[in-house]
């Protein structure tokens, strides 16, 4: 059984999708499984994975979704994970995305915290987020620090920055019948809807460590969901929650 299941989700990224997938697999920690989560990619991004999806630790899926209209009934990343998650053999459950990549001792560094502190039950790292151009060149750097144990996440963290143990999802699983969210009112904020679920029980503990380098393209869902003009697929989204609601609810809770 791998120590670290790793999920990555991937759409149609063929020129950072290969950099992501090799920054997992060049980790210096080794005892891992990582799943790759296609939604049915243009045949370049297939092109770029295809080599991949053999090796003994890779599992490859590729959803049947293919119209716009499908794309947007269920948060697609969190449908993918979800998928993902009922098969994970890991200890410890960490996440990706198509065009985010791994510093080389991130595995390593983040599994040794929770093998050390096992009343921990999620821990989050530093990031680095880079805006790019059209041209993919970097026209902004923003650095997201790891200071303080909290328990109020959502859109504090980023999901490709924290590890949990896969021991916390059944108490999910049982609360709310899912893992991830996947009503579409939170594709802008799939995460911090999962950190919002995290943390009516646990805190987010730091690692200040620059760990995972994002990457922000025109192409990104990200940049897509807050374009001042909307596309055809933002468009047919319901209206969008926000990350004011998620965090004052959970200050709410906790009186």
């Amino acid at each position: 059984m791998p120590k670290i299941t790793v999920i990555m989700t991937s759409y149609n990224k063929p020129t950072f999708v290969k950099k992501s997938i090799l920054s997992v697999l060049n980790q210096t920690f080794q005892d891992f499984e990582l799943f790759i989560m296609d939604d049915n990619s243009n045949e370049m991004t297939q092109k770029v994975i295809q080599p991949f999806i053999n090796k003994k630790n890779v599992h490859f899926y590729k959803s049947n979704v293919a119209h716009i209209s499908e794309r947007t009934k269920k948060v697609r990343y969190a449908a993918l994970i979800n998928e993902a998650l009922k098969h994970a053999k890991g200890e410890y459950i960490t996440y990706i995305t198509d065009d985010n990549q791994y510093e080389k001792e991130r595995l390593k560094m983040m599994s040794s915290y929770l093998d050390e502190n096992k009343d921990v039950q999620i821990i989050y790292s530093a990031s680095k987020t880079i805006h790019l151009d059209e041209s993919d060149l970097p026209i902004k750097t923003v650095e997201r620090p790891a200071k303080k144990v909290t328990n109020n996440a959502p859109c504090a963290i980023d999901h490709c920055s924290i590890m949990h143990r896969a021991s916390v999802l059944p108490i999910l699983e049982k609360r709310w019948s899912s893992y991830w969210d996947e009503d579409p009112q939170f594709y802008r904020i799939g995460d911090a809807r999962f950190f919002w679920r995290l943390n009516h029980y646990w805190d987010f503990h730091p690692l200040d460590e620059v760990l995972d380098i994002n990457y922000i393209t025109s192409h990104s869902i990200h940049a897509q969901l807050f374009a001042e003009e909307k596309n055809e697929f933002v468009q047919l989204l319901p209206p969008q929650r926000t990350c004011k609601e998620l965090r004052e609810d959970l200050r709410k809770k906790r009186g």
